[in-house]
């Protein structure tokens, strides 16, 4: 649960705690730039100041990560603030001394990022998903519900390519998603057809709109480039395609879209992907008992598939419940951004 108050040693060491887990995402910049700005941060500026006296959770709130969107979208506007950022290589106290001053010369422009969470929408997400869409496509057409969709980059599982390693690999398509699999495998020898797709983001991002597209993108870090490029394909995708993504909370919607009756050789499968713990409590089991209630009514065509952060730090959970079985499966563990998949 969110703690109350947070302190300013809280904020500081979960800008060490956040920097220490992008490094081991593969993000060393993001890695340093966290660790420094737990330094640097002060209440002498208004903008550090609203950090440092930030009052829930700023685990929850991912509030580092939005310091982090913030100063990558500035960097594209500012070639100086720019240098300090990839391909470039800084030394530490030129680093920390640029930096400090960027945070000072930008004080009021930070502020407005944090009022909102990042959403990265990681379509490699896709690459762990896929193998529990796969043990469902026996020979049915799909509808793919999604809550938490962001700007929808995961409802087109069926639309990319993926290589799963090993010279394995599955689908064609103009993103090329990496997630090596390992384990006892999911089979690939499945199609998916995906007759129906559909999400809800209680904040979409609009695809449309280039200022969207910016803020989505400031959020994926700055030196992974593979992972930006297949950013930049996924997005130009679904801004053709336009997935229908309505702004709702994840109960709302799934209360509207379960109503109506599954038609005869199809499947309604609800997919989501680390957005579960960031809902209030009371929006989670209200979007649970929706679920629930749906499959006790028709479940033989309803299955609920989701990768969520459990108990277990380092992986999370791939869940998969197909209501005519009546059972909770935990198929494997997946990386948090789709890196890889270990499936049991």
């Amino acid at each position: 649960m969110p703690s109350v108050n947070a302190t300013s040693d809280d904020i500081r060491e979960h800008f060490k705690s956040q920097g220490a887990s992008c490094t081991r995402l593969g993000s060393p910049f993001t890695g340093r730039l966290c660790a420094v700005l737990a330094e640097l941060l002060t209440q002498e500026t208004a903008f550090g100041a609203q950090v440092l006296g930030w009052q829930v959770d700023p685990r929850a709130d991912a509030l580092a990560l939005r310091v982090c969107g913030g100063l990558q979208a500035l960097s594209w506007e500012d070639a100086e603030l720019a240098a300090l950022y990839p391909p470039h290589q800084v030394a530490d106290d030129e680093f920390t001394q640029r930096l400090g001053a960027w945070l000072h010369a930008y004080d009021s422009a930070l502020i407005p990022w944090l009022d909102s969470a990042p959403q990265t929408n990681e379509v490699s997400r896709s690459g762990v998903l896929l193998g529990g869409l796969l043990h469902l496509a026996d020979n049915v057409e799909i509808e793919l519900l999604e809550i938490g969709s962001s700007a929808g980059l995961n409802l087109f599982p069926d639309c990319y390519a993926y290589d799963l390693g090993e010279g394995r690999s599955w689908g064609d398509g103009p993103v090329r998603i990496v997630t090596p699999w390992a384990g006892n495998l999911p089979p690939l020898n499945r199609q998916l057809r995906v007759v129906s797709r559909a999400g809800c983001d209680i904040a979409p991002i609009d695809l449309s709109d280039p200022a969207a597209r910016m803020r989505l993108r400031a959020y994926v870090w700055p030196d992974q480039t593979a992972r930006i490029a297949r950013f930049e394909a996924a997005v130009a995708h679904a801004t053709a395609a336009k997935p229908d993504i309505a702004q709702q909370g994840a109960a709302e919607f799934l209360e509207q879209r379960l109503a109506d009756p599954v038609p005869q050789g199809r499947l309604r499968v609800i997919q989501h992907s680390i957005m579960w713990q960031y809902m209030p409590l009371a929006e989670q089991e209200r979007a649970e008992a929706a679920i629930r209630a749906a499959g006790a009514r028709g479940g033989a065509r309803l299955a609920w598939l989701r990768l969520e952060a459990d108990a277990q730090t380092g992986t999370a959970a791939i869940l998969l419940t197909h209501f005519g079985q009546g059972e909770t499966v935990e198929l494997g563990r997946g990386d948090f951004h789709g890196r890889s998949a270990h499936w049991t």
